[in-house]
């Protein structure tokens, strides 16, 4: 369990560009290079997040000294309540700019 941990930044970014691109792919143009950037800043601003959340956050956060694993499962929540509305918004404006507008085409 502790790989979840660890890798959640980057399973988050992940779901979150597969929803946008399942949602929206027949409006995408390049499909491809949303995928590549979408995923690329959300897991950057997840991890902005991630470290800004680790000096706030204190370690004994439950109560108990800082090895329990309760500090941690805590400390991700809080985490993760910013970071899945921040990458979603994220997402949602990197497709909304890939995506064929009459507007944006010459």
């Amino acid at each position: 369990m502790h790989w979840f941990y660890v890798l959640w930044p980057y399973l988050l970014a992940a779901a979150v560009v597969v929803f946008w691109l399942a949602l929206l792919r027949r409006h995408i143009h390049r499909k491809l290079q949303f995928l590549v950037v979408a995923f690329v800043a959300c897991v950057l601003a997840n991890m902005v997040i991630e470290f800004a959340c680790a000096y706030l956050v204190p370690l004994d956060i439950a109560g108990t000294p800082p090895p329990d694993i309760r500090n941690v499962r805590l400390r991700l929540l809080i985490t993760a309540a910013i970071q899945a509305p921040v990458a979603l918004v994220l997402a949602y404006y990197i497709a909304a700019r890939t995506r064929i507008d009459r507007w944006q085409e010459p």
